[in-house]
């Protein structure tokens, strides 16, 4: 083993602030009001008002009755993801009930709502019927604390500092995209949250050197994920990536490459072959497309979609667009959100170049985001999905890259680190109680 202490810290500088009791306390605080900001989000947005939840959870709710996996099918559009997720969530998924409908028809592929956002008509006394569905709910709530934790240790890791750690996790649980997909009942709660925790173990093997033990648990959880959604194929890239940089010989490196991937693969083996049995493909893909709900949108989309349709939609998305993704913010929040991630990643470039910030490390966070979005791209040229929650199993990656930029610069302290989780959280909590709760709200039928 071969420890790594060539990774700079960037430790903000505030008198009086900096004590570990300090850093506890604001890490508790952070956790309780991510937790409380979601928990509201899972009670302000209806049932079934998160983008395919209902798809969610009639695959969980067939593992629960019949105690095996189901085949892709109009009926199961679903059936082609991987199962991990379904599996863990069907002891609650007793019950598929859904609401009244609350669209008229399609019209050139389009819903006709009748209560718009709505797809469902949201009833007063939803609360009390649909309630194991909420317990769902709060159990992906419960997943993605621990994804803002794990990705607060992932920070720590990488950059020696608990503040930057704290301040990684705080860009990612504030973030609006993340904290209203953080409470659905859907697959990416538990996928980002293995993505986090991937990424943590990572960087304790940069840090502080190989060990066999952190690194059979990084496969494990990196092929846990990829049984979860196959959206966390980027994380085995990064993986390697820090494997083969490994200050090592090159006979030891390749040698635990090749061992823990062969781990990896015996892992995913069996939903692989699954698939090539059951759809003569390894990843189900194109059943998808031939047998789901997508055969009509499965076109070539070229060089207009891309230069117009799919930055807009791609960019407000992946900032915040609820429901399913027809409740937008006003235009002014954008802006104010993409001036925010362009100077944080200003600032982590600029730290790259004063080389305050390890090179290694930012190869490895850059180049899983880079190839998310490569992958979400390379979607769209067939399928169109600009949709930004593609990007979460990087998420945690980019939350990483900002933190490090911003607690790169000598101004930055740990009062400004605060002062910004704080700025986050609150407009987060306006975002529920001004702009989501008026658009559901009152119910359609209440009782």
């Amino acid at each position: 083993m071969t420890a790594n202490t060539s990774l700079p810290a960037t430790t903000p500088n505030q008198p009086g602030g900096g004590t570990a009791h300090a850093r506890r306390r604001d890490l508790v605080l952070m956790l309780l009001a991510a937790a409380a900001l979601m928990t509201a989000w899972s009670f302000a947005v209806p049932v079934f008002e998160g983008p395919d939840e209902q798809a969610h959870w009639e695959y969980a709710h067939y593992v629960n009755h019949h105690h095996a996996l189901p085949v892709e099918s109009p009926n199961f559009p679903e059936a082609a993801s991987p199962p991990l997720y379904y599996i863990l969530i069907s002891p609650i998924a007793t019950k598929v009930e859904l609401p009244p409908v609350g669209f008229l028809g399609k019209q050139y592929g389009v819903r006709t709502l009748q209560f718009p956002p709505r797809l469902y008509q949201n009833d007063s006394d939803d609360f009390s019927r649909f309630w194991f569905f909420r317990v769902a709910r709060l159990v992906s709530v419960l997943m993605s604390v621990f994804t803002i934790w794990f990705c607060v240790l992932a920070g720590e890791e990488a950059s020696g500092d608990p503040w930057t750690g704290l301040l990684a996790g705080g860009l990612l649980a504030f973030w609006p995209m993340f904290t209203f997909r953080a409470m659905n009942a859907s697959n990416d709660a538990l996928m980002t949250m293995l993505c986090s925790l991937a990424f943590y173990l990572i960087f304790r093997m940069v840090r502080r050197g190989f060990t066999w033990g952190v690194g059979i648990s990084a496969a494990v959880v990196i092929a846990g994920a990829f049984l979860t959604k196959i959206n966390a194929a980027v994380l085995p890239v990064a993986f390697f990536l820090a494997l083969l940089s490994e200050k090592a010989p090159w006979r030891a490196r390749l040698l635990r490459a090749a061992a823990l991937g062969a781990l990896m693969l015996a892992i995913v083996a069996p939903w692989l072959v699954r698939n090539l049995q059951l759809y003569g493909e390894l990843l189900a893909q194109h059943a998808m497309y031939t047998m789901g709900t997508h055969p009509a949108h499965k076109l070539v989309y070229g060089w207009k979609y891309f230069q117009f349709f799919f930055p807009f939609h791609f960019t407000t998305s992946f900032i915040g667009v609820f429901g399913w993704m027809d409740v937008f913010m006003p235009g002014t929040v954008y802006l104010v959100y993409l001036i925010a991630l362009f100077s944080a990643g200003a600032c982590w470039v600029g730290g790259l170049r004063e080389r305050r910030i390890d090179f290694r490390l930012s190869a490895i966070l850059a180049g899983t985001v880079l190839l998310n979005l490569v992958a979400v791209i390379h979607t769209n040229t067939t399928v169109a999905q600009p949709q930004g929650r593609y990007m979460l199993p990087s998420l945690p990656a980019l939350a990483l890259l900002l933190a490090l930029g911003l607690a790169s610069r000598r101004s930055w302290s740990i009062f400004r680190t605060r002062l910004t989780l704080a700025g986050m959280a609150a407009i987060n909590l306006v975002i529920v109680v001004f702009l989501v709760i008026p658009a559901y709200w009152p119910a359609v039928i209440t009782r």
